[in-house]
């Protein structure tokens, strides 16, 4: 069961990526001559509306082939008449356009995601509450007894409505015993049962975990009605950006710490991310397997954008070239960046999937 979501959920994103450079390559007349789902070989293919659309064996992505895409194969001149529906005869702002169009469908998507959750669940609105949404294992939280959905009120008669507050005073406490007064099974402002849980707080926080060994949050899913359908778009954007910033951030850690001799950790290939979504589907419930796939998808938009050959950023990088010099890059030389860059790209899913397979049944 979870593979098949796993698989169908892969190839929508996948699917919606694709669709973006199909439908930039139709608007400024360029010629579509495949769109794949899956990689090669071919399963089965049909020709329709002069494109052969094709279901192919590898499950793990998918392409838009596009007539005159490779610059070694560009047509010459008007051969046949059809050098005008080549993406090499475009300008270079409309083959930005068609070479963004994968990133931009895939943050669409990532926004029609969070829109729908959040018009399911409510959207996030900031309280002057702190919320227990996460308790780690044999932690002191846990210890003490300290469960998900409890309410923060003080902390060695101290009163806490922020996160940051709650940090500041865990940290002052290192090594000490401590009150903590909470609200539980709290449905209401004002309601719930008020108890009173003593902590040791740790001197030390192993990796991963905070002093106490608990997952905060100051908001709740405040509920909307069908037509404030507005504020669930508007979250959407929201989270979208979020996670954004965040992946964008890691990236770009990642790669200066590549730059320092300093391997990546916690980097997931596909089987990570079955891993991942099978964990959520169980643990958390489906909406919050759906919302992870729009992280998914602001994470494919981030990568594609890097400047990597063979990547959507990769060809950016030669579109601006074209754009500032008035001339095409050398066709052999740009063939043969992207050539490698596929190469290593390919490379690298192994080595992370090697990884995947290690740490899985590793454990």
């Amino acid at each position: 069961m979870d593979i098949l979501i796993f698989v169908l959920a892969l190839s929508i994103l996948v699917l919606v990526h694709e669709l973006g450079h199909f439908f930039a390559a139709k608007i400024t007349g360029v010629r579509v001559d495949e769109f794949g789902l899956g990689l090669p070989p071919r399963i089965i293919g049909k020709k329709k509306w002069g494109t052969l659309w094709s279901l192919n064996w590898l499950p793990i992505g998918g392409f838009c082939s596009l007539y005159g895409e490779d610059p070694s194969s560009a047509p010459s001149g008007l051969r046949n008449g059809e050098a005008e529906f080549s993406f090499q005869s475009k300008n270079p702002w409309q083959k930005m356009l068609i070479v963004l169009g994968g990133v931009m469908m895939n943050l669409v998507l990532a926004i029609l995601i969070f829109t729908v959750v959040y018009a399911i669940l409510g959207v996030p609105k900031e309280t002057e509450r702190v919320k227990i949404i996460g308790v780690a294992k044999s932690s002191p939280a846990e210890v003490a007894g300290l469960k998900e959905d409890d309410w923060i009120k003080s902390i060695g008669g101290v009163e806490i409505k922020k996160g940051s507050e709650l940090t500041a005073q865990v940290e002052k406490n290192k090594g000490k015993e401590i009150e903590l007064l909470i609200d539980r099974n709290r449905q209401e402002e004002g309601q719930g049962s008020a108890l009173s849980v003593q902590v040791l707080i740790r001197e030390m926080a192993p990796e991963g975990e905070g002093l106490m060994g608990v997952v905060i949050s100051n908001t709740e899913m405040e509920k909307i009605k069908w037509y404030q359908f507005y504020k669930g778009i508007g979250a959407g954007f929201k989270e979208a950006y979020f996670w954004g910033k965040i992946i964008a951030e890691g990236v770009f850690k990642m790669i200066g710490g590549l730059f320092s001799g300093q391997m990546p950790k916690d980097v997931s290939g596909p089987l990570g991310m079955y891993e991942a979504t099978s964990s959520i589907r169980m643990n958390q419930g489906f909406l919050a397997m759906v919302h992870f796939f729009g992280v998914v998808s602001v994470n494919l938009a981030i990568v594609n954008i890097l400047p990597f050959p063979a990547l959507d950023g990769g060809r950016i990088i030669f579109v601006f070239y074209e754009l500032l010099f008035k001339k095409k890059a050398n066709k052999k030389f740009e063939s043969l960046v992207n050539n490698l860059g596929m190469m290593i790209l390919l490379g690298l899913i192994l080595l992370v999937t090697i990884g995947d397979v290690r740490r899985i049944f590793g454990k």
